[in-house]
């Protein structure tokens, strides 16, 4: 029986007592292996890079993290079970495939029923045969302009196992192109919208409130996921908002009674990201960002929905 349930690296818990969490990030990623841009040399992390990253966000109040590497993309699901087992942070691990770009090459003769069976492999047995089950399926990812037949697929594919399994989905769009299309299609197939997580809203200045409007009204929730990182990034040619953007869309959000259906979290995937390369480090989330919002007379209670309450919602099993 798994309703009720969180599937960690290191087997389920009960999702009673749960704590902070960061729903988005990264603790063994590697773009550049796939796709040889320099663009993405700098999205090159391993667990040795991140164990001590990790340490820190359990010392600044974190309890839990989402590891989202797709397929592919450096994933290291033995590594990352070690690290939760040193540091003692609950890891949720996600089953995806990232945008087509980045697709395998076995995945193109697939078809949805296959890549279903794949996904539900992923979450009852475990990744790649290593025994680590997923706890949720996700980041699957959708590029520019609209949605490729494999891509549907793939998201078609998603719905039906997270059915067959009772784990939530969680995607990754480009900056936020796609968001309503992707509800769409894992609607369509029948996965229930509260199931539905839509990453990266808050990749670009100024923020899309509307956008995140209408990603909660049809019932999914609208994920802002780079908590921390306040710079130009190249990779995509975009300003990204400061954290005090972030909170005022959260507390916009909040007034108008949507904040149950928004979660934060940071995406760290790059080794600027990393606090000892002078970026916000996985502790800024659990750290410094609740201090600011703190001073910014962000409630408590707010903060705890968006940060333990909404993830712990997600992350539980449903009955399959």
């Amino acid at each position: 029986m798994t309703a009720g349930m969180i599937r960690t690296v290191l087997g389920d818990v009960p999702a009673g007592d749960w704590g902070l969490t960061n729903a988005h990030a990264h603790l063994s990623t590697n773009l550049y292996q796939h796709h040889q841009d320099p663009a993405y040399v700098d999205f090159d992390i391993d667990v040795h890079a991140t164990e001590p990253e990790l340490r820190e966000f359990a010392a600044a109040g974190g309890y839990a993290l989402v590891e989202l590497t797709p397929v592919g993309l450096g994933r290291d699901p033995l590594g990352v079970r070690e690290l939760a087992s040193r540091t003692g942070v609950r890891v949720v691990f996600g089953t995806g495939i990232y945008h087509q770009a980045f697709h395998p090459a076995w995945l193109a003769d697939m078809s949805e029923r296959d890549i279903c069976a794949w996904f539900v492999r992923e979450v009852t047995e475990g990744m790649s045969g290593t025994g680590v089950r997923a706890g949720i399926i996700g980041e699957i990812g959708t590029y520019q302009n609209e949605m490729t037949d494999v891509e549907r697929r793939v998201f078609r594919a998603a719905a039906r196992a997270a059915q067959e399994t009772g784990v939530a989905v969680t995607t990754h769009t480009y900056l936020g192109e796609l968001a309503l299309e992707q509800i769409d299609v894992l609607t369509g197939a029948g996965l229930a919208p509260e199931r539905i997580v839509i990453g990266h809203l808050d990749d670009l200045t100024p923020l899309n409130l509307d956008l995140a409007r209408e990603i909660i009204r049809r019932g999914a929730w609208a994920e802002f996921d780079a908590v921390g990182c306040e710079y130009f990034t190249e990779a995509l040619q975009a300003q990204m908002p400061t954290d005090l953007e972030r909170l005022e869309a959260l507390t916009t959000l909040a007034q108008e009674g949507l904040a149950d259906r928004v979660i934060l979290a940071s995406d760290i995937c790059r080794k600027r990201h990393l606090r000892v390369n002078g970026g916000p480090g996985l502790a800024h989330l659990a750290g410094r960002f609740r201090e600011l919002a703190a001073e910014q007379g962000v409630p408590e209670e707010l903060l705890d929905r968006v940060l333990r309450r909404n993830p712990a919602t997600v992350l539980t099993m449903t009955a399959s």
